[in-house]
């Protein structure tokens, strides 16, 4: 669960940074998801890990890597660390559906269609880079074809509001096949 870094393999891009500074005694608790990896840098003070019954002593200038868990931090004599956070977090994948699924209900109206266009690539992207190359190869390759499909619907809203068509199936099959493909991401 946490090991040394020494400035290799660094897993994906992407994440936050975050300052911890703790007072004398405080103890925080630290949590990194499933889809993530952090860096904990000690700045000031000695810092003590504690994690699965076990302690590492965290001094200035000293980098740990931390895979998924949770642990505790805490500062027997105050310090500063730096926290990086590596990856993408199911929390934001849940927001971004949240807010595409609100776009979908909005549909036949050209500017929804047009936001929701741009949202939807816009996560395609962001969930490809940054959360994809956690899974397993067979997930990956259904999660794509899943953002393929999506595409395709897309662009035959774009080509039924641009004609003047009727667009209701085409808002049904979409908003059918991103909560499939919603459900299956957030399940995996």
């Amino acid at each position: 669960m946490v090991e040394p870094f020494e400035g290799k393999a660094l897993v994906r891009p992407g994440g936050r940074v975050e300052p911890l500074d703790l007072a004398p005694g405080e103890r925080r608790t630290l949590a990194v998801e499933r889809s993530e990896d952090a860096l904990l840098v000690g700045l000031q003070g000695t810092l003590v890990l504690r994690f699965w019954g076990r302690s590492l002593r965290l001094g200035p200038g000293k980098t740990v890597r931390l895979r998924p868990g949770r642990l505790d931090l805490e500062a027997p004599e105050g310090g500063r660390a730096l926290w990086v956070v590596l990856g993408l977090a199911q929390s934001r994948l849940a927001q971004d559906h949240e807010a595409l699924l609100a776009l979908l209900e909005a549909l036949p109206s050209p500017e929804a269609a047009f936001a929701l266009s741009r949202k939807l690539r816009d996560h395609i992207a962001l969930e490809e880079a940054l959360y994809y190359p956690t899974l397993s190869p067979g997930k990956r390759r259904e999660r794509l074809l899943e953002h393929r499909i999506l595409l395709e619907l897309l662009e035959e809203l774009g080509a039924a509001l641009r004609e003047g068509r009727t667009v209701q199936g085409v808002v049904e099959r979409l908003k059918t096949a991103f909560l499939a493909h919603s459900e299956a991401e957030l399940r995996a």
